[in-house]
């Protein structure tokens, strides 16, 4: 099996770092939502026994709720594996998406993409041990 290429590797890291801002999207989504029945009284009450009762929801929203607590402590854990250089890089590029030219003040071009690379190699390694 060949090497990943850079554009490869970052196109991969994407994808992953898109899961994370939709689990962490969803969970503040759910934990706004009320978990616990309230008394409504404007709503339109269907008595059809195909939809999901009250329990059944709350359920599913509480194991939806830990599913995706599960996920964004998985990446939060290999984030806190990386180096330091690493995990600046990869919060920077993929997680706070910065403008594109963050790194013009700390870092010449050659060692930027140097070091991205290695963070980029070192963040998928994390994730193939999984």
């Amino acid at each position: 099996m060949k090497a990943l290429t850079f554009k490869e590797k970052q196109d991969v890291l994407e994808d992953l770092f898109k899961k994370y801002h939709r689990a962490v999207l969803q969970l503040k989504c759910l934990e706004e939502r009320n978990f616990y029945p309230a008394i409504q009284f404007d709503t339109v009450k269907e008595k059809k026994t195909y939809y999901q009762d009250k329990g059944s929801q709350l359920n599913d929203q509480l194991v939806l709720k830990e599913e995706l607590e599960k996920v964004i402590a998985t990446f939060e854990f290999i984030l806190d594996c990386l180096s330091m250089e690493s995990k600046v890089i990869i919060e920077k590029e993929f997680i706070e998406r910065v403008g594109k030219d963050w790194w013009i003040d700390y870092y010449s071009r050659s060692t930027y993409y140097r070091l991205k690379t290695r963070a980029m190699e070192e963040t998928l390694f994390y994730f193939s041990c999984l």
